[in-house]
């Protein structure tokens, strides 16, 4: 339900941003009190109105009116961003941003795109990139003095940390805000503040706690039209309870926001969590029946995270294969598979789109930087002329003046030389550095390529088990894939990117700690990687436990002191 939130959030920064142009004020000329009327019809449907605030964008410019330009672009990032044309919203975005610098009076503008830029970086998975973003939004909210805006940006990087797998860094926010009179007098800012704090706690295992803050926010909207919300909360509060092990009241609240969804088609992400809660309540329950049509509806309501599909495939997988099921248990760990795999090439993917970004925005800094020297040298070179001209002229009257002149002249080309000796060098600093961006990403590629093979040889074998009901050749290719599902974990594409970084990180750390198992290694690159607990259990196939459990034996293997972190550690220990 994460992208609910992040959805309604931003909304409620849209709206705020346009009610601040509307209150700006306005220039009396003609041209521009039409642009403005027109945007606010634009405003009315910002999802199917892209062409028309390209026009508005245009006339903006030719009207020499930046606020206009700016507004059009922002609300155009909104619509590519609904559209899912993610590189052209980040483009007008970053057309906005140019504008504003030009134009320091629109500096509050800085605040919707810092944050509409958080919200896609969140949705895309990358939340520490995120949160820089949505601290600079803060930081211009509080310039700007809009209270309002600072605490909903606050709120945006609560659920970047929760995605994180820092339950206690959003308990610690949550605290300072639970004091703030600005958010407890918000009704829409408390509800989220709430929600945050019962995940943080799920996250904990205070189940308890949890369910304390999803009751009071069930109270809030208990009157209101609110139904997928009330469901949604509903569902938690029996999630919460199928973990301390209370299985008829789970059951209670979850058929309750069953039957409130029921006949509701419009609210089907609210179902798909539901089904898959029951789903789980169920197999708790061992009523595999009953578990397999909740996951399998799960699965046909098409829920926002694709993680949630592949959970049910993984459930529906284990239950068919306890029943000895064991053509829809090899179909289902199949599907299971094919979905986390094709998780980690889109990740791959929006990495590398990231890394092209970059290698972009070097090369614009390159060119600009040799533009300003050629500058430097054409306005050097000019001096000197004049110098060149006035020392020839006095030198008819003067020796001393001509061997001057003389002098100047050569050092004038030998500094000549020097700049273009500095160009050259700085060329080919820049290629290797892009060459070695196309080994990087090439490596990445081999090792996609190479899984890809594996799973089309386990799907022959499987094909030719259930052709002729071979029941060992099942087990056999079960287990292959097994294995095949356990090595999505194994690190070896960010082996491979890790290394290319840093070239022999591996040797290195076996060398400086020869008791260390394979696994203890993996866990070190994860760290050398900065991904979280949470990430690195989904990319380990474990629990947030296993990992904290195995990080900290790995800290007492290491003998690193209490009062320094593992990845400090690790950050100054291993280069």
């Amino acid at each position: 339900m994460k992208n609910l939130t992040y959805l309604a959030l931003t909304f409620l920064v849209c709206n705020n941003f346009n009610s601040a142009f509307c209150q700006s004020a306005i220039s009396d000329h003609h041209q521009i009190k039409l642009i403005d009327s027109l945007y606010e019809i634009a405003n009315q449907d910002l999802i199917g109105n892209g062409d028309m605030l390209k026009k508005l964008i245009k006339q903006s410019k030719e009207a020499n009116y930046p606020k206009g330009e700016v507004k059009g672009l922002v609300n155009l990032g909104i619509y590519y961003t609904h559209n899912s044309m993610i590189d052209s919203a980040h483009i007008a975005y970053e057309r906005g941003e140019r504008i504003i610098r030009q134009h320091p009076e629109l500096e509050f503008v800085l605040s919707y795109i810092y944050n509409n830029k958080g919200t896609i970086l969140s949705n895309q998975e990358f939340h520490y990139q995120a949160i820089k973003y949505f601290h600079k939004a803060h930081k211009v909210n509080l310039k700007k003095g809009d209270k309002k805006m600072a605490m909903i940006t606050k709120m945006n990087i609560l659920n970047c940390h929760l995605e994180l797998g820092e339950p206690d860094k959003v308990l610690a926010y949550s605290n300072e805000l639970l004091q703030d009179s600005t958010v407890t007098a918000q009704e829409d800012l408390k509800y989220y503040l709430y929600s945050n704090l019962a995940k943080a706690y799920f996250d904990k295992k205070k189940y308890r706690k949890a369910i304390n803050w999803w009751n009071a926010n069930l109270e809030s909207i208990a009157n209101t039209e609110q139904t997928g919300e009330i469901s949604y909360n509903l569902t938690s509060i029996a999630d919460a309870y199928r973990n301390l092990g209370d299985y008829d009241i789970a059951l209670e609240k979850a058929m309750e926001a069953r039957e409130i969804l029921a006949n509701k088609p419009e609210f089907s992400g609210y179902i798909a969590v539901n089904e898959l809660v029951l789903g789980k309540i169920y197999n708790s329950l061992d009523n595999p029946d009953m578990a397999i049509v909740h996951f399998e509806n799960a699965i046909l309501k098409n829920p926002d995270d694709p993680l949630d599909i592949a959970f049910s495939y993984k459930n529906l997988g284990a239950i068919y294969k306890r029943i000895e099921s064991w053509d829809k248990s090899a179909k289902n760990y199949e599907k299971y598979g094919a979905l986390i795999d094709s998780l980690y090439q889109k990740r791959n993917e929006d990495i590398s789109k990231i890394s092209e970004g970059k290698i972009q925005l070097i090369e614009e800094e390159y060119k600009n930087e040799l533009l300003t020297k050629d500058n430097d040298i054409l306005s050097y070179k000019n001096e000197k002329q004049e110098l060149y001209i006035i020392s020839l002229a006095v030198g008819l009257f003067s020796l001393l003046f001509i061997l001057l002149s003389i002098f100047l002249y050569k050092k004038y080309h030998k500094s000549e030389r020097q700049v273009e000796l500095l160009k050259e060098n700085e060329k080919k600093i820049l290629e290797n550095h892009l060459q070695s961006k196309e080994e990087e990403f090439l490596a990445t590629m081999l090792s996609v390529n190479e899984r890809l093979s594996k799973l089309s040889y386990i799907k022959k074998n499987l094909s030719s088990a259930i052709k002729y009901n071979n029941r060992e050749e099942l087990k056999e290719t079960e287990k292959r894939l097994e294995n095949f599902i356990s090595s999505t974990s194994d690190l070896s594409i960010l082996k491979d990117r890790i290394e290319s970084q840093y070239p022999g990180i591996t040797a290195q750390i076996n060398t400086s700690y020869p008791e260390l198992s394979t696994n203890d290694v993996r866990h070190c690159l994860l760290m050398k990687l900065n991904l979280s607990i949470k990430e690195s259990a989904q990319m380990l196939s474990v629990s947030t436990h296993a990992v904290k459990m195995a990080r900290k034996r790995l800290k007492k293997k290491m003998n690193v002191p209490e009062d320094i972190s593992l990845k400090d550690h690790l950050q100054n220990k291993i280069m």
